[in-house]
């Protein structure tokens, strides 16, 4: 498979301390769909168990069994701040992922940034959740699916 989604933005992370070595992945995706239906894909458990994954747990803690990706076992996760429909602030493996969305016109845009990374980790990391958008906006355009095996090695776009 020939990639033609939006790369994410490795970006230098400055407000870290003590390591400011860290980074954080940034990407963003615009949607025709209206705010609820993008924000439903995102957190209602129908919904995810259909592009994203199994998810089970409650009360802010739980846990992701992906359909298909780069990993087999479960993600913890941790909501740490939930304002619907514009906001979602979550823990997973020891750093934060930021979800906004916001409505202009016809266009519903989702900013997604993956904070307190260090630079080798955003190498694995950057494609997954490339693969991810991926999945949700074939997902919200009703077209098949992609495959992590047919993606192609994208490591060396997120140094």
């Amino acid at each position: 498979m020939t990639t033609t989604s939006t790369l994410g933005e490795v970006r230098p992370e400055h407000d870290n301390q003590p390591t400011p070595t860290h980074v954080s992945l940034h990407y963003q995706r615009s949607y025709r769909q209206p705010i609820l239906d993008v924000w439903s894909a995102c957190t209602d458990r129908t919904q995810l168990t259909r592009w994203l994954g199994k998810i089970t747990g409650a009360h802010g803690n739980l846990s992701i069994d992906l359909l298909d990706g780069p990993t087999t076992a479960p993600i913890a996760i941790r909501v740490d701040h939930c304002a619907a429909p514009q906001e979602l602030v979550l823990h997973i493996d020891g750093s934060l992922l930021e979800m906004r969305l916001s409505r202009i016109g016809v266009v519903t845009t989702i900013e997604l940034v993956r904070r307190h990374l260090t630079p080798a980790k955003a190498t694995t990391i950057g494609p997954r959740w490339q693969y991810l958008l991926d999945r949700l906006d074939a997902y919200l355009d009703y077209r098949d699916l992609p495959r992590w095996s047919d993606y192609p090695e994208l490591a060396a776009e997120y140094r």
